[in-house]
């Protein structure tokens, strides 16, 4: 039992030590272990203790390094011999770019890094991944507005495993611009007469040039109300994506206001005049389903079976030849 200690006696433990002293040796036997520190002579500085590192800063210092080198395993991985691998996505780049006239063709390229001299392209859209080579005609992918052609591109050297990619250039020019006159037929392009095949694109800078492509969709019925004429794509190596061009007025396709030539012996459909010159020989006031939907001052009709608006309505200004002809008698 440890007494209490009276006035200033000092309470002492079972070993006969004060508190706070266990662990000194009894009395008249000599210290263990290392001898204490001698104190510095009065005035002298004191010498700086050694610092030990915290274990926390090395445990950070050590994952800095492990991802440091995580994201160096990654780029060597990712640009081995220039290339980049990986699944090929929009916003990727490619080492391909076109020209106003690439045509249709469909060239190889590769994918690269977008940081990389020889990124020339992007990526707005992956239509299509093939195991294998693909030869002879295809379809037109269904690219979005914008694109400036489409490209196959191979990720693995050496494999016939391929991307089809719609790709547009990183720098101009832009043949996939509207009415540019390249790449694929979009809204703002123009298109030459299909009179005796199929349209054309061409550039809207030029005058020979046929429709305006308003709108391109599945089926006519999908045109908007301002459509006067449509054109369907067809292609040699399966179906083709939205194939109805809808076209508005401008170029040859007449609309209301125009005037047209003699047609008594047009080859491919009337033909626009000048409305001041003495070929003009009837005025279009409408472009109608039907016969009874032709406005009051229209004189004539010409009908185009199978036309998506057959019936156009017409005020005559001169007679034509074959009016001309047939008051001649005999």
């Amino acid at each position: 039992m440890v007494p209490y200690a009276e006035d200033d006696q000092e309470v002492f433990d079972v070993y006969g030590q004060p508190p706070g002293q266990q662990g000194q040796p009894p009395y008249g036997q000599p210290p263990q272990g290392p001898p204490p520190p001698v104190p510095p002579p009065m005035g002298a500085p004191v010498p700086p203790q050694p610092r030990k590192t915290p274990k926390v800063v090395l445990a950070v210092i050590g994952l800095a390094a492990v991802v440091f080198m995580g994201v160096v395993g990654v780029a060597i991985f990712q640009n081995v011999n220039g290339r980049v691998s990986g699944p090929l996505e929009a916003d990727h780049c490619v080492d391909k770019s076109f020209a106003m006239d690439s045509g249709s063709r469909i060239p190889a390229s590769e994918r690269v890094d977008c940081d990389d001299p020889k990124a020339k392209a992007k990526v707005l859209k992956v239509t299509a991944k093939r195991t294998t080579a693909a030869f002879g005609m295809r379809s037109e992918p269904d690219c979005p507005e914008g694109t400036d052609g489409v490209t196959n591109v191979t990720i693995t050297e050496g494999s016939t495993a391929h991307y089809e990619a719609c790709v547009r250039n990183l720098e101009g020019p832009h043949p996939g611009d509207p009415g540019a006159g390249g790449a694929l037929l979009s809204v703002g392009d123009c298109v030459s007469d299909g009179s005796f095949g199929f349209g054309k694109e061409k550039p809207c800078t030029g005058d020979d040039w046929y429709g305006k492509v308003i709108a391109r969709v599945e089926s006519e019925a999908a045109c908007p109300a301002q459509t006067l004429e449509t054109m369907k794509l067809r292609s040699f190596g399966g179906n083709v994506a939205r194939p109805v061009l809808c076209l508005g007025p401008g170029g040859g396709v007449l609309a209301n206001g125009d005037c047209i030539t003699d047609p008594s012996f047009a080859v491919g459909g009337p033909k626009k005049a000048e409305c001041d010159r003495p070929t003009a020989v009837a005025q279009v006031v409408g472009r109608v389903k039907s016969t009874a939907e032709c406005p009051s001052e229209a004189t004539h009709t010409m009908t185009a079976e199978g036309a998506f608006r057959p019936v156009m309505c017409l005020k005559k200004l001169r007679p034509t030849l074959s009016e001309k002809l047939r008051s001649l008698g005999g």
